[in-house]
C-alpha cells in the first residue's frame, strides 16, 4: 500500500501524517495515488493563491472527489503519535507572497496569549478588508488608486491629534459604495509606522494636515459579521486585557496615561448592530472618561444610538466630503487600467475625461458605482460615446444596477455568473471557501449542475467582483463589497438558501465508524459558522442534538446562534451549553467536552450527559451548583441604555423582576414567561428603586424619590 508520511519540527508539534492510497482490504491501482496526489496538490480549489501551505485533509478530500479516482480504492489519512495541534505542512505551489507579506501586507498587530486567534483574525481583516479598499485598485496586480477625500481625512486627523473628553467618538457614515472603508483604510495604513511606509505619499498627492499622527491608533476592527462579545474580545486582546464584559474593560482602561483609541469599521454589518452599539460602543463612549475613543464606520440608521457622545458625523455623500472631481479622476484610472487591453488606452485622452465625467455624474457619490462601470466599459471592445443621450441616460447610479449591467454583458453567460456568485452573499466570516463546499453550494442552490471549472470561468470573467482571502490557514472568498452581498440578497428565499447551506455543509462532514458524523475532521468553516447558517434557517435545534457539533463547534457562533432553539429538547440543550459560555472560548474540545458532561447533569440531561461522558474516562453521576432551569435562563431585552437596578418580588404568585434604566423607563418582567409586564416611563435615569408594600415601587431619579402606583400581575 503506498503512502507518503511527513513529521515536522517537534517545537510546533510531535508525531507524523499517513496518507494511505486505500483503505484496508481495498484493492490500490498502481499509478493512481501519485496522480491523484498530484491533481489535488494542483487543483486550485484545494488552496487558492494566499495560504502558503495546505492542509491534508483538504488535499485528501480532493483526491477522493476526484473522478480519476478508481471507485473501490479510497484515499486516507491518520496521524500517528502527536502532542500537539496538526499543522498543516504541504507546500501550495500557487502561493504568492504578494498576496500575504509583501510591503503592502504588514503584520496588524501582536496580540498577546488571549489572542493567538484575534492576531490571524485581524490580520485578515486589514489585509482583505481595509487595505484592498484603501488600495482602491483593479485588476491583477495591487496598487494605490485612493484619490481625493482630502477634507475628511484632515477632520479625522484632527480628532486623532487632539483628544476631547466631550467629543470620544466620530463616526464616518454614507450610504452604499460611498468609501467608508477606503478612507478608513487608509487612516490605519498611515497611523501605523511600518504601514505608512508602503504608501506613496506623492502619488496620492495628500495635504499634511490629512495625514494621521503615528501610532494614532490602538487598534482597528472590521465588525462585519462579528458579535458584540467577538468585538469585546478584539478590544481587550489589544489593550493587553483579560475581561468578560464591558464594564470590565471601561474599569480595565480608566488608569491609561494616554486614551485608548480604537477603529472599528462596518457596525452595520455586524451579526447583531444594535446590540453591538447599544450594549458596548455606547458605554464605552459615555463610561470610558476620556480614556476611550472610538473612530467609527456605519450606515447613517445607527448613528441615533450612539447618543451624545459622537460629534457632527463625517458624511461622506455630503457636499462638503462628496469630493467629485476625486470620482472622476478614480474613474479615468479604472477606464485605463482595469483590464490590460482597454479600449481607452489608445484613444483620445478628452474622449476618455469626457467618459469618465459621464459615468462620475451619474455615480456619484458612490466610488463602488464608479469602479464597477468603469471596469465594465474598460472590457469592452470599443470606446463608449458620451454625446449619445441614450448612453448617458442608462448609466448605473446604484451599486446593484451598476452589478446588474456588468454581469449582463456575459450574455447567455450572465445567470451562470449569478448563480455562481450567489453563495458568498450568503457567506460567513471571512468568504466561502472553494474546496468541495463552493460549487456544491451553487448547485443546490440554484437547481444547476455546476463543477470547480465553473468557478475557475468565473474567477477569470467575473473576477473582480470577488476577492481572495484567508481563514484559519485556507483560502476563503467573498465579495469585494457588502452592497454586492445585498444585491445579490435581493429578491432570494433566505431560508432556503440558508437551509442549503446547512444541508450541504452537515453532509460533507465525514461518517464515524459505527455510525454518526467525525465533527473532528469537519472542514474549518463548517465549525465556525454552521450554527448560524441553522439559526438563520430556524433549524438550529436537529444541529445541537448531537452533543459531538457541541464540543467541537467555535464557541463564538454557536453560543448566540444555540440562543434561537425552539424546541423542549433544544431548549434543555441551548441551557446545558450557555451554563458554562464563558468557559467554553478558553477551553479545547476535549475540556470542554467535560464541561458539558457536568452542566449536562446540573440539568438533568441525562441523555446528553451519557453521550458527553462516553468518550470519558470517568463519567458524572450529579453536579452540584445552582439549578438551571430552561425556563428560568433566558435574556430579557426591551431597555434602550444601561439597567442600572434591579428588585425581585412575587405578583399574584407570579415570580418578577424590576428593572429601572437610564433609559427613564421602569419595566416588570414575568420571570416564568420571560416576557414584559408592564412598562412606566419616568421623570429621568432610574438609579435606585425598591418594592414596596402593596407593590408599590419606589424610585430614584436623580434627585428626586418616586413612589409609582401599585402594579397588578398581567398588567400591559
Amino acid at each position: 500500500m503506498t503512502g507518503i508520511t511527513r513529521n515536522w519540527d517537534t517545537s510546533i508539534s510531535g508525531g507524523f501524517v499517513v496518507v494511505t492510497s486505500a483503505q484496508p482490504a481495498e484493492q490500490a491501482e498502481t499509478g493512481a495515488f501519485p496522480k491523484l496526489l498530484g491533481e489535488a496538490v494542483d487543483n486550485l480549489a484545494t488552496a487558492g493563491r494566499a495560504p502558503s501551505t495546505m492542509s491534508i485533509g483538504a488535499v485528501v478530500t480532493a483526491m477522493n472527489a476526484s473522478p480519476a479516482r478508481p471507485g473501490y480504492q479510497l484515499i486516507g489519512w491518520s496521524s500517528v503519535a502527536m502532542t500537539g495541534d496538526l499543522p498543516d505542512f504541504l507546500p501550495n505551489p500557487r502561493y504568492r507572497e504578494s498576496l500575504s507579506d509583501d510591503l503592502y501586507l504588514q503584520q496588524v498587530i501582536e496580540w498577546e496569549s488571549q489572542a493567538d486567534s484575534q492576531a490571524e483574525r485581524r490580520e485578515v481583516e486589514y489585509r482583505r478588508r481595509f487595505l484592498v479598499r484603501a488600495m482602491g485598485g483593479q485588476g491583477d496586480e495591487p496598487g494605490w488608486w485612493f484619490t481625493g477625500r482630502h477634507q475628511a481625512l484632515t477632520e479625522i486627523a484632527d480628532w486623532l491629534r487632539a483628544p476631547d473628553p466631550a467629543r470620544p467618538g466620530l463616526v464616518v457614515t454614507g450610504g452604499p459604495g460611498s468609501g467608508k472603508t477606503a478612507v478608513l483604510g487608509l487612516v490605519s495604513t498611515l497611523a501605523d509606522p511600518e504601514r505608512r511606509r508602503t504608501v506613496p505619499l506623492d502619488t496620492l498627492n495628500l495635504p499634511t494636515a490629512a495625514i494621521p499622527p503615528v501610532d494614532g491608533l490602538d487598534v482597528t476592527i472590521y465588525a462585519g459579521a462579528l458579535s458584540t462579545d467577538q468585538v469585546l474580545a478584539g478590544l481587550a486582546a489589544a489593550a493587553h486585557l483579560h475581561v468578560d464584559n464591558v464594564a470590565d474593560l471601561a474599569a480595565g482602561l480608566a488608569g491609561r496615561s494616554t486614551p485608548f483609541t480604537a477603529l472599528i469599521d462596518a457596525l452595520d454589518e455586524a451579526t447583531d448592530p444594535r446590540h453591538l452599539v447599544t450594549r458596548l460602543l455606547t458605554p464605552l463612549l459615555e463610561h470610558g472618561n476620556g480614556r476611550i475613543r472610538l473612530l467609527l464606520g456605519s450606515r447613517p440608521h445607527l448613528l441615533p444610538l450612539l447618543g451624545r457622545s459622537v460629534g457632527n458625523p463625517i458624511g461622506l455623500d455630503d457636499a462638503r466630503y462628496a469630493d467629485q472631481p476625486a470620482i472622476t479622476a478614480y474613474t479615468v484610472r479604472g477606464l485605463l487600467e482595469a483590464t490590460t487591453d482597454s479600449p481607452y488606452l489608445h484613444c483620445d485622452p478628452p474622449l476618455t475625461r469626457r467618459v469618465a465625467a459621464a459615468v462620475a455624474a451619474a455615480a456619484a457619490p458612490s466610488f463602488l458605482v464608479a469602479r464597477i462601470v468603469s471596469g465594465t466599459l474598460a472590457a469592452e471592445q470599443r470606446p463608449a460615446d458620451p454625446s449619445d443621450p441614450a448612453w448617458r441616460a442608462g448609466l448605473p447610479k446604484l451599486p446593484g444596477d451598476a452589478m446588474r449591467a456588468g454581469l449582463d454583458r456575459l450574455g447567455p453567460n450572465a445567470g451562470r455568473a449569478r448563480d455562481l456568485l450567489r453563495p458568498l452573499a450568503f457567506a460567513q466570516g471571512q468568504g466561502l471557501p472553494w474546496e468541495n463546499i463552493w460549487a456544491p453550494l451553487a448547485s443546490r442552490i440554484s437547481g444547476n449542475a455546476y463543477t470547480d471549472e465553473d468557478i475557475t470561468w468565473l474567477r477569470s470573467t467575473a473576477g473582480s467582483y470577488v476577492v481572495e482571502a484567508t481563514e484559519a490557514g485556507r483560502s476563503a472568498y467573498r465579495l469585494y463589497h457588502q452592497a454586492l452581498t445585498e444585491y445579490l440578497r435581493s429578491g432570494t428565499d433566505t431560508g432556503s438558501i440558508e437551509a442549503a447551506f446547512v444541508d450541504v455543509l452537515t453532509n460533507r462532514v465525514p461518517r464515524r465508524v459505527g455510525g454518526g458524523r467525525d465533527w473532528t475532521r469537519a472542514h474549518p468553516y463548517t465549525l465556525r459558522y454552521l450554527a448560524a447558517h441553522a439559526a438563520r434557517a430556524g433549524r438550529i435545534d436537529e444541529l445541537i442534538v448531537d452533543t459531538d457539533y457541541l464540543v467541537e463547534a467555535t464557541p463564538d457562533t454557536l453560543a448566540p446562534a444555540i440562543r434561537t432553539a425552539s424546541t423542549e429538547q433544544g431548549q434543555l440543550i441551548r441551557t446545558l451549553y450557555l451554563a458554562s459560555a464563558g468557559q467554553h472560548r478558553r477551553c479545547d474540545p476535549p475540556t470542554r467536552r467535560q464541561i458539558l458532561a457536568i452542566d449536562a447533569a446540573r440539568c438533568g440531561a441525562d441523555a446528553e450527559k451519557d453521550a458527553l461522558a462516553s468518550d470519558l474516562p470517568w463519567r458524572p453521576r450529579w453536579a452540584t451548583g445552582a439549578d438551571i432551569s430552561p425556563a428560568l435562563r433566558a435574556t430579557l431585552t426591551g431597555h434602550d441604555d444601561w439597567v442600572n437596578a434591579v428588585a425581585c418580588t412575587e405578583l399574584d404568585g407570579v415570580p418578577v423582576a424590576v428593572t429601572g434604566s437610564s433609559d427613564g423607563t421602569v419595566r416588570v418582567w414575568d420571570l416564568r414567561q420571560r416576557r414584559n409586564l408592564m412598562s412606566s416611563a419616568t421623570p429621568g435615569p432610574v438609579y435606585q428603586l425598591a418594592c414596596g408594600t402593596d407593590h408599590a415601587l419606589v424610585l430614584c431619579c436623580g434627585g428626586d424619590v418616586i413612589t409609582l402606583r401599585p402594579v397588578q400581575a398581567g398588567a400591559q
